[in-house]
């Protein structure tokens, strides 16, 4: 089974004076999207969970989690207890692109042009980055990699302010830089366009690769070519949107992450699960095998 979390590419950003344009349909779909979110974090983060049903690969192996409870804590932490023995874990809810890149990967110039080739931005908008970009203050620059040079150290402690307006707005220490953003296209091919005079290793026509939204954690990634690349970071959960399925389904455009490097048993739950649907009292997910096209299934229900 997969242990790595995946990730999500969607949005486009826009660096100048000019404001994007929001396409009504993106927006709408991308504040559901969020707002599911964060209804099924606040459920399963409170109170303690037990596993009613798991079928993996064509076994029912309910019986292995028999009195253990699961906490789903705030900080990404999954702890299972029964009394007498426990295993921690880790979980997160994103967004799924069905993609298997991995945007963190800081290897060497031909494997960035390798995971440049993959479609990571298939449903990207611009009005869906204009969203992710504005929803939080303090983005700093996590990567920087240009003509083989890793510069990201040359830009600690410098935040970033990203408006609806094209505008942006960029701290360090007492000091205060303005600067532009314009983004245009969809898919995977939307430029990004940024303009700041003070910080020039930042000023080019960047194209929009991939955005990752988690748990505490979005990041928004850049490139140019397969070797140049720049990625914005911050330390906030982007889920402050109205709207959501009041259904509580979520057609399996949202993925329930479970990483348990040990025991055995829960190393078997180590998933990018799908949400078939959920409550306050109930989560169903299933997992459809990349392989053999089997389907697992997982049901945690509230103790």
């Amino acid at each position: 089974m997969k242990k790595n979390i995946l990730i999500y590419g969607l949005g486009v950003v826009t660096l100048f004076l000019t404001a994007c344009t929001k396409d009504a349909d993106d927006g709408n779909n991308f504040a559901n999207l969020q707002a599911d979110i964060e209804t099924i974090t606040n459920n399963v983060s409170t109170g303690s969970w037990v596993i009613t049903n798991f079928i993996d690969s064509e076994k029912n192996e309910t019986g292995d989690f028999t009195g253990y409870g699961f906490s789903f804590n705030t900080d990404g932490s999954l702890v299972a207890d029964n009394a007498t023995n426990n295993a921690t874990g880790t979980w997160s809810i994103t967004i799924d692109d069905d993609s298997n890149d991995d945007s963190d990967d800081d290897s060497s110039s031909s494997s960035l042009s390798d995971d440049n080739s993959d479609d990571d931005c298939n449903n990207c908008s611009v009005s869906q980055l204009t969203d992710v970009l504005t929803a939080c203050s303090g983005w700093y620059v996590d990567k920087l990699e240009l003509n083989d040079n890793d510069l990201e150290d040359n830009l600690n402690g410098y935040t970033f302010d990203f408006s609806a307006d094209g505008t942006m707005n960029v701290s360090w220490n007492n000091d205060e830089y303005s600067g532009t953003w314009e983004a245009s296209g969809s898919g995977n091919n939307i430029q990004v366009v940024i303009t700041i005079t003070d910080i020039s290793d930042l000023e080019a026509t960047w194209t929009l690769h991939e955005i990752e939204l988690e748990n505490g954690e979005s990041k928004v990634d850049l490139r140019i070519g397969g070797d140049d690349r720049l990625r914005f970071k911050n330390d906030c959960t982007i889920g402050n949107f109205s709207g959501g399925d009041s259904s509580g389904n979520t057609s399996g455009d949202i993925d329930f992450n479970i990483f348990f490097a040990s025991p055995a048993d829960f190393a078997e739950l180590s998933e990018d699960w799908d949400i078939i649907s959920h409550s306050a009292t109930k989560i169903e997910l299933k997992h459809v095998s990349g392989g053999n096209g089997g389907t697992d299934l997982l049901t945690f229900e509230k103790n």
